[in-house]
């Protein structure tokens, strides 16, 4: 029997090399290679889960990536980016057809995953949507208006062993601020990403921001957390109040003169 230069017979070097490269095509399958974000500095990430996929499995077309916000005045923007298809809303692999979840918002600061989450809010992208077991979510269509929902009731009906990606998408609620051209879309490379905005007052209470999101296997979630983002003041504003603290300064002046 022929042995290698560290002793070791060439039949078992290649069943050990043969089992690696199984090995690392399994690890293909689960990851996806890194992609470059579309959100440039103006943004301020919240969520970097590019490349892994998990707790499922079939790569960059499952791949839920990166979460953005900025806040211009009283308008809250959230970016999303994934590999998952974002501009049609699905992927059909192995048969099956999957579908974009919803954007779930929570801003009272206690927001929580799996089959009991608590965000308070969501942000349909208006989209037809079905579960993993192909019922449509929400409208008989499966179709939502567009906009931003106070959500009574979330659907949580993805695979089974990927409950912790939950929740999926809104099953109910009220319409607070339609869309209305406040959603951008696009796809760069292997990678869709989708821009939504709202105005904050519409929510009340803004104590921290929660963002989630995930498709309807649940194969991948990807999930943001900041506190609640404080808007820089405008340029004239700070000019006003400048000026005003002078002349109260001049009177105090005067007066001790």
């Amino acid at each position: 029997m022929k042995k290698t230069l560290l002793g070791i017979s060439k039949k078992y070097a290649v069943r050990v090399i043969a089992a690696l490269a199984v090995a690392s095509a399994a690890c293909q399958t689960a990851n996806a290679d890194p992609i470059t974000t579309v959100f440039d500095s103006s943004w301020t990430q919240i969520a970097n889960d590019d490349g892994i996929v998990g707790p499922g499995g079939g790569g960059q077309a499952f791949d839920a990536e990166y979460l953005y916000y900025k806040l211009n005045g009283n308008t809250l923007s959230i970016g999303l980016q994934a590999g998952f298809d974002l501009v049609d809303g699905d992927v059909y692999y192995s048969g099956k057809w999957y579908y974009a979840g919803d954007l779930a918002l929570s801003f009272d600061g206690n927001a929580s995953t799996g089959n009991a989450a608590t965000y308070e809010y969501g942000f349909d992208f208006g989209l037809l949507t079905k579960d993993y077991q192909g019922d449509m979510v929400g409208d008989t269509d499966g179709i939502n208006d567009a906009g931003l929902y106070k959500v009574t009731k979330w659907n949580t009906d993805v695979y089974s062993g990927h409950v912790i990606s939950n929740p999926f998408a809104m099953e109910s609620g009220t319409l607070i601020s339609s869309a209305n051209g406040t959603t951008s879309k696009g796809q760069y490379n292997d990678s869709y990403w989708r821009i939504v905005s709202f105005d904050i007052t519409s929510i009340g209470n803004f104590a921290a921001l929660d963002a989630h999101w995930t498709m309807s296997c649940g194969n991948d979630a990807i999930d943001g957390h900041a506190a609640a983002p404080v808007p820089e003041p405008a340029t004239m504003l700070l000019f006003g109040t400048g000026i005003s603290g002078l002349a109260a300064f001049q009177r105090r002046k005067f007066k001790k003169a």
